[in-house]
């Protein structure tokens, strides 16, 4: 049950509810995997904002990350998703599945994120989910950081960095409140997902 009760859209000003609503409401590649699952107003959001500074902001730099990190929205979503299970944030990995597939992600290189499987994934992905697995753990090496600078520019670098942080911080905010899934959890292995065809 979750530690802090969420915040009701309408105690908020009109001008802020949107503050409640995903980033990722439409799929934005034309070849995007068909899915049931839905974004919405989050909880994770909704929990923000009894504090509605700190949602403003986080919702900002939240942006900044997603959309400066150098990425494209796959290598993002493998960053997210990485961060998501290394730090075993259940409500993160739920909700990145639903925008990487929104994006076009194969259900396949989702899993392979998720488990002992990373060597199938193609590079730089699975240099990305090595770097992530590392980060979340405090264990980046020179070796490893050596790995990434073959495949960014320090730009890029710096900006996986801010975007696996960002998400780290708050799978651990998710975790210490609590905060309580939309609908049924897609599962580790997406063992709730029903894809079409």
């Amino acid at each position: 049950m979750a530690r802090i009760d969420p915040v009701d859209p309408m105690d908020l000003p009109a001008e802020k509810r949107d503050l409640l609503d995903t980033l990722s409401k439409t799929p934005a590649a034309e070849d995007a995997v068909d899915h049931p699952l839905e974004g919405g107003t989050l909880n994770v959001y909704r929990t923000l904002g009894r504090n509605l500074g700190v949602l403003e902001g986080f919702r900002a730099y939240g942006s900044v990350v997603w959309n400066e990190s150098g990425l494209t929205p796959h290598e993002r979503e493998t960053v997210i998703l990485a961060t998501s299970y290394y730090a075993g944030s259940a409500y993160e990995w739920h909700q990145h599945v639903r925008v990487a597939l929104d994006e076009g992600m194969d259900p396949e290189h989702i899993l392979a994120i998720s488990g002992e499987e990373s060597d199938r994934l193609d590079e730089p992905f699975d240099t990305l989910v090595a770097y992530v697995e590392a980060f979340v753990e405090d264990d980046v090496d020179d070796a490893l950081h050596a790995r990434l600078v073959d495949h960014y520019d320090e730009e890029t670098i710096v900006g996986i960095g801010a975007l696996s942080g960002c998400y780290l911080g708050l799978a651990r905010l998710l975790s210490s409140l609590d905060v309580e899934f939309e609908s049924e959890f897609v599962g580790w292995g997406l063992e709730r997902l029903e894809l079409d065809g």
